[in-house]
């Protein structure tokens, strides 16, 4: 019998790949549907209708018109021989002596692609002003609920946090960054990513404007580069803060501290002795510095205001590690399971050895022996490790059923790393969903300063913003397969995103795009007379390849940049068998 989860992972990647298809090969579809009835509505020959470039894959004639799909899906065109002369990109044609268009034909058809995503962009906006658009309390708030002391730089590395030593603190009510007004955290957030800004000194530099006890305050911040993927070396800025969110009961754990001084589901935290909390950070934070001492919580219970005081318990919340210092580098390995025990590598930063074996280690891969004696549990390969008087130690491990061995050279040790406790009380919180309800000028205008704002960013000299940060087809169809698992109103967010975005790109006065015919059309009526075709067929020629360089060149960071997701999301994974629930008992 086959599992249900089999045909539920089958029915969501169908759906998946169905809202893939409708949303992005529709806007492409949209956009050139633009040009065609543009075209006919003008009266000027359509000689081809495309979605794609390259070789036909499949498609039919009608009227006259081919219609096709092509092989490369980075967007398509209409041919239309008395607009320009596109043969070096659309291929042979039959011009067959046509006569010339007028100025208003050519800025007219070359416009409507762009008119005609910003139609459907509005149509989609509207459906998602009605709906709404599923967010959190969190996404939406711009008042600062958590500042971090020390930010995550690159792997194994942590800096002072720039917020921080700027004097900005929780509470505080983010107005604008960089002079542009916020409205959500993930502007806030935007602002800083896309960032220009350098000091006297050229550090990066980001302006927050803030209001913090009825006072307007304009406060410096120097953000730092942070590794965001490491597959891609994507890196990004960053300043350390998070937002604020009620705090909410969702859960609490049995004989917990929390259980003991009365907290209830569905309470509200509001302060810990006397502070009043913005996140559950600032209450760890309080739990952490004084964890022998009863807390004193307040909190709102319906319509009613009471304080309970808890005791906080340290508790266990990982497995032990047995921690294999060599040569190269260290191989963290832990238990997993009780019944059937094994042993899991768990992290490993040994580095490449001489004449070392096909494959190194990485997290994740099973122990199966040391110098060929199989092994099980943590105590057994702590003996066997101990015990060898052998100059050579062979691991033995196992990935995706395959087998391969590791050779350690002596000096070697050994420790078994005590398990990680947490300062806890025992409740877990419940983010606070919401939809939203933007205008559709709200969304359009969201949507078009974004994209100004990154292009203004690749150009700019004080900018980190690369053109490998930008997201080619690859990038487009996960972001619309990820949403498309979560709810199709975030697919609908981002095609309307993707629309305004496509008909801002679309009309630069770049050749190939229809703002690059734009401007040939405009040359040719100041001229009084149009271009060469030879001219205009090669500059077309060789923008065309630069185009198609370009989007392979972001294309494969888009692909790197979803392995470096993917080995982030099997080290979460990972962490579950290297994390326990924490357990509340009677001393």
């Amino acid at each position: 019998m086959h599992s249900p989860s089999i045909f539920n992972d089958l029915f969501s990647n169908v759906w998946s790949i169905f809202l893939v298809i409708l949303f992005f090969g529709g806007s492409i579809f949209v956009h050139e549907l633009g040009h065609f009835l543009a075209a006919r509505r003008r009266g000027l020959k359509v000689e081809r209708f495309s979605i794609g470039f390259g070789p036909k894959i499949f498609g039919w004639t009608k009227d006259g018109i081919d219609y096709r799909v092509s092989l490369l899906p980075l967007g398509g065109y209409v041919a239309l021989p008395q607009l320009a002369d596109l043969e070096a990109i659309e291929g042979k044609y039959d011009k067959n002596d046509l006569p010339p268009i007028t100025y208003s034909d050519k800025f007219i058809v070359a416009v409507m692609g762009a008119v005609f995503n910003v139609i459907f962009a509005f149509f989609l906006a509207t459906i998602l002003w009605v709906v709404g658009i599923p967010s959190t309390e969190a996404e939406q708030t711009t008042t600062i609920g958590y500042v971090q002391k020390e930010i995550f730089i690159d792997e194994g590395e942590y800096a002072p946090g720039p917020a921080y030593k700027a004097g900005l603190r929780p509470g505080d009510k983010v107005l604008s960054v960089d002079g542009d007004a916020v409205h959500s955290f993930s502007d806030i957030q935007k602002l800083i990513i896309t960032g220009s800004g350098r000091s006297s000194t050229g550090k990066p530099e980001a302006i927050f404007t803030i209001e913090r006890n009825g006072q307007t305050i304009t406060i410096p911040v120097h953000p730092r580069l942070a590794l965001a993927n490491l597959k891609s070396g994507d890196t990004m800025r960053i300043v350390g803060i998070l937002p604020t969110h009620t705090i909410v009961v969702g859960g609490v754990m049995q004989d917990s501290p929390a259980e003991k001084a009365g907290l209830q589901v569905g309470d509200t935290i509001l302060g810990a002795n006397g502070q009043k909390l913005y996140s559950m950070n600032a209450l760890s934070d309080i739990l952490e510095a004084d964890p022998h001492t009863p807390v004193s919580l307040l909190i709102e219970r319906g319509k009613e205001r009471m304080t309970l005081e808890a005791q906080p318990a340290i508790i266990p919340i990982t497995k032990p590690l047995l921690e294999l210092t060599t040569g190269t580098g260290t191989l963290s390995f832990l238990q997993n399971g009780k019944q059937a025990p094994s042993i899991l590598l768990f992290d490993t930063n040994e580095t490449e050895k001489e004449n070392s074996a096909q494959l190194l280690p990485e997290s994740g891969d099973r122990l199966l022996a040391v110098n060929n004696k199989p092994v099980k549990t943590i105590e057994e390969l702590e003996g066997l490790l101990r015990s060898s008087e052998a100059s050579l130690i062979e691991l033995s491990f196992e990935r995706d059923h395959f087998t391969f061995k590791d050779v350690l050279q002596e000096p070697l040790s050994s420790t078994l790393k005590a398990p990680e406790t947490r300062v806890m009380l025992g409740f877990s919180s419940i983010p606070q969903h919401i939809n939203t309800h933007p205008s559709p000028w709200r969304q359009f205008t969201d949507s078009a300063q974004m994209t100004l704002r990154v292009l203004t960013s690749l150009f700019s000299q004080g900018s980190d913003i690369k053109i490998n940060n930008l997201m080619g087809p690859p990038g487009i169809v996960r972001v619309l397969h990820t949403f498309s698992l979560e709810d199709i109103r975030l697919v609908l967010w981002f095609t309307v995103l993707l629309n305004i975005n496509l008909a801002i790109l679309n009309l630069l006065p770049i050749p190939v795009l229809d703002g690059g015919q734009i401007v040939f059309a405009t040359i040719a009526k100041l001229r009084g007379k149009p271009l060469s075709s030879k001219l205009i067929g090669s500059i077309q020629g060789t923008f065309m390849i630069l185009l198609f360089s370009l989007m392979l060149y972001v294309s494969f960071f888009d692909i790197r940049r979803w392995q470096g997701d993917n080995d982030f999301e099997k080290r979460i994974e990972l962490q579950q068998y290297y994390y326990i629930k924490p357990e509340f008992t009677e001393k």
